[in-house]
């Protein structure tokens, strides 16, 4: 009877375990065969309020289907897929500076900074971010949708190792 219980408490100690990804919303690991990608997506994302909504008008941001979290993950997961972890050794932060139109449709993207050497990365950055499909809810001056500008800001790291 004490194995069988002392087996039990063994077994339910590491339940929690399980809800690393829930606490570290956002922040999420790739391995590769000799390197280790990290992808820290900072939240809140900035929201600019749209200029022909004045101070008086009641303004709500775009929302992505789902909400931030998953965006967060959608985004994350294409770029586990497109941006080749084995190629580029990518450190600091990008910024995704993303345009919604008043039908929530992604009409532009631009990715900064651009440095040196740089533009396969941010074609493959940009490739990602356009697999996200999903249409957003458009920003709304007093009800009525309106274009809207969003920035997202992205943390790479990058560490290699020796196999």
């Amino acid at each position: 009877m004490r194995k069988l219980l002392f087996l039990l408490v063994f077994a339910f100690s590491f339940f929690h375990a399980q809800e690393i990804e829930e606490m570290q919303e956002g922040y999420f690991y790739a391995e590769g065969s000799n390197s280790f990608f990290r992808v820290d997506i900072k939240k809140p994302f900035d929201y600019y309020k749209n200029a022909k909504c004045g101070e008086s008008q009641n303004f709500i941001r775009a929302q992505f289907e789902g909400g931030d979290a998953a965006f967060t993950r959608e985004l994350f997961k294409y770029i586990s897929a497109y941006v080749d972890k084995q190629i580029y050794v990518v450190n600091g932060n990008f910024f995704l500076h993303v345009d919604i139109d008043a039908q929530g449709k992604v009409t532009h993207l631009d990715i900064t900074p651009k440095v040196e050497n740089s533009e396969m990365f941010l074609k493959d950055l940009s490739y990602a971010f356009s697999r996200v499909k999903k249409n957003w809810t458009p920003s709304k001056c007093d009800g009525t949708p309106v274009d809207s500008k969003i920035r997202i800001k992205v943390n790479f790291m990058t560490e290699n190792g020796d196999t």
